[in-house]
């Protein structure tokens, strides 16, 4: 259950930052024609870099709000250093 609701996050994320990126190609090749396939081509693939971080964070947002329990093991929980030690793990 948890891993379909991260790829559809993920497909949901990277759909979004796919229409931004070819909307700001757009805009610069409307400025700058020969500057817009680069621009593109550099946005569409850095698309899917930075969507499959955000996708983890808001599914892992929305199982913790409908109350499962994370696979911690797989999302890599156990080791982020962002969130301040619990008192268990200190």
């Amino acid at each position: 259950m948890q891993t379909v609701i991260l790829l559809i996050v993920f497909v949901l994320t990277a759909a979004t930052l796919q229409g931004t990126g070819f909307l700001i190609s757009r805009v610069v090749d409307y400025q700058y024609p020969a500057l817009g396939l680069m621009t593109f081509l550099i946005l569409f693939i850095s698309a899917f870099y930075v969507a499959w971080p955000i996708a983890v964070r808001l599914a892992e947002t929305l199982l913790r709000r409908a109350g499962y329990v994370l696979e911690t093991e797989q999302s890599g929980h156990a080791t982020r250093r962002d969130r301040a030690p619990t008192k268990a793990q200190a």
